[in-house]
């Protein structure tokens, strides 16, 4: 027999001593030994064809919920119009990713129970059945949860993905086959506002849900009929569900809630010193101190407890809060500087997201080669982090008279950053914890950048729109111009004379640095957080 000596060393851990998993691979002379995969003491063997169609299966249920994390942005005025109800509009995007950030740990427990794949066919099962209820919705209540059981799903399938793809590949390897992940929301992120837009303006916007339900069941079909992935014996299925923490995925969920309405409501809804706001972070904080308790003291917990005494771990969750704040914070609001500045529409500021785009697909994969031939993945991680300091810090500069071509440059610069933090990020956590726990440790990591993308376009708004409206009181506007200009930002265009536009103008660039500066600030506590972390060995080798 071959055997595969896997080493990880977890910060923290009595001694600090190396924690080794050896696994048992019988000869198979069928299989291609290039896409073998060691993880928890199993053996996963494919051929290159069979491995190759898992890895469509998988990318094309990741573009699904990729394009539903946008999809639907130009779709809302049509949405809002039919239904009468703007005011609670913005729960379509918040309601999905409240679920699917809150869903990601679950999973990831579920995971290591059941066997990944069979819950990552439970994710698309969900996914399908949120996006038919989306598409049939005849109210907006209705639309709202049915995008929450959307999100439900969507979680699944893109956290499992993450998961997946270190059962099938050693974890030195696993950054070239996700890159393919990050080439997919290159695609998703372009093609998502055109598709939502075009949806809505010649067919209906029903059909940003229906086109889910047409093309998911390929994803699902793959799974089911090509993914074999190891699981628990059955006589230990049902002693395990009934050992899982129920009582701290409630908590977790509620401190999770809490936090995450009381940033999405401080300087919007509420200010932040309304009772509202500071009663939603306190009582989350509260609940997830609890949480960390009762970890500590149940027999199967959702995080295991050694994770919360592992520094790099630690250090890199933290790290992928503030990673996903800077990356879905300027992805959603650099457009916006486009259609307000630079007068573009809709459509062109979202294509303005290219270079963006087209760095983040030239920096991941950079990375995972260097990953995958330098067995090293925290200087991706760091080096990444540099460049998201540099263009986040240079956006500061940004004014009414800031030049496209500047902006391009920026642009690009900042999404080789981002692609190279993305793959050094979570590859460091994963090689600094046993194999065992690879897949919650993905969970978790996952988990706080969800966090982090709803913490970041919330708290963009806030600091953004509170500077904007003293920057429009400084003009000669009455408050009902002003109150105008806040609902509406794209009034200006023709109830205002040139001289008034351009003031206007300049005033959104001067409020929007505020957003931007708070960016720079994130790249940098993402930059601090990675010198933070170790740098743990991938697999050794081979021997006989």
């Amino acid at each position: 027999m071959d055997t595969t000596v896997v080493n990880a060393t977890a910060d923290g851990q009595a001694g600090d001593a190396e924690k080794c998993a050896t696994v048992d691979i019988p000869h198979a002379n069928s299989v291609d030994h290039a896409f073998e995969g060691y993880l928890s003491g199993a053996k996963v063997g494919l051929g290159k064809k069979q491995f190759w169609i898992v890895l469509l299966g998988l990318n094309i249920g990741m573009l699904l919920v990729a394009l539903d994390f946008n999809i639907i942005a130009t779709a809302l005025p049509t949405i809002s119009s039919e239904f009468q109800e703007y005011r609670q509009s913005a729960w379509l995007g918040t309601g999905f990713l409240v679920s699917f950030a809150l869903a990601l740990p679950i999973y990831s427990k579920l995971g290591a129970i059941f066997g990944n794949g069979a819950m990552f066919n439970v994710g698309t099962v969900i996914f399908i059945l949120g996006s038919g209820l989306c598409g049939g919705s005849e109210s907006m209540n209705m639309l709202i949860v049915s995008r929450v059981i959307q999100g439900i799903g969507g979680s699944g399938i893109y956290g499992l993905v993450n998961v997946i793809v270190t059962d099938l590949v050693p974890l030195k390897d696993v950054g070239k086959y996700l890159s393919t992940t990050s080439l997919i929301w290159v695609l998703a992120d372009v093609a998502g506002p055109l598709l939502g837009g075009a949806f809505s303006q010649y067919v209906t916007w029903r059909w940003c849900f229906y086109i889910n339900l047409c093309i998911s069941p390929i994803s699902l079909i793959i799974s089911i009929f090509a993914l074999k992935l190891p699981m628990l014996p059955r006589s230990m299925l049902k002693e395990k569900f009934l050992q899982l923490d129920y009582i701290g995925i409630l908590v977790l969920a509620g401190g999770t809630v809490c936090i995450l309405l009381g940033v999405s409501w401080g300087g919007n809804a509420f200010a932040w010193s309304d009772s509202h706001v500071a009663g939603c972070l306190v009582g989350g904080f509260v609940l997830l101190g609890l949480f960390i308790l009762i970890e500590h003291r149940v027999k199967d917990p959702v995080i295991d407890p050694s994770l919360f005494r592992n520094h790099t771990v630690l250090a890199i969750t933290a790290a992928e809060f503030f990673y996903g704040a800077n990356l879905i914070g300027l992805m959603y609001y650099v457009p916006q500087f486009f259609q307000l500045v630079f007068d573009d529409t809709a459509t062109l500021s979202g294509v303005g997201l290219l270079p963006m785009m087209i760095g983040l697909g030239i920096g991941n994969p950079i990375a995972a080669f260097i990953t995958s031939k330098y067995e090293v993945s925290l200087t991706n991680a760091q080096v990444g982090a540099a460049l998201q300091v540099l263009a986040s810090g240079l956006m500061a500069r940004w004014n009414a008279h800031t030049s496209r071509a500047e902006a391009i440059v920026l642009l690009v610069i900042l999404g080789m950053g981002q692609g190279a933090a993305m793959s050094g990020l979570l590859l460091t956590a994963q090689v600094a914890t046993t194999p065992d726990l690879v897949g919650i440790v993905t969970g978790l990591a996952i988990f706080a950048q969800a966090v982090g993308d709803i913490s970041g376009v919330a708290l963009f708004a806030a600091v953004y729109i509170n500077k904007l409206r003293s920057s429009l009181s400084g003009l000669a506007l009455s408050s009902a111009q002003i109150e105008e200009i806040l609902q509406d930002v794209q009034s200006i265009r023709h109830s205002y004379s040139p001289e008034s536009r351009t003031q206007i103008v300049n005033a959104y660039a001067i409020s929007m640095r505020n957003g931007w500066w708070l960016m720079f600030a994130c790249a940098g506590a993402l930059l601090l957080l990675t010198f933070l972390a170790k740098q743990h060995k991938f697999q050794t080798g081979l021997s006989t």
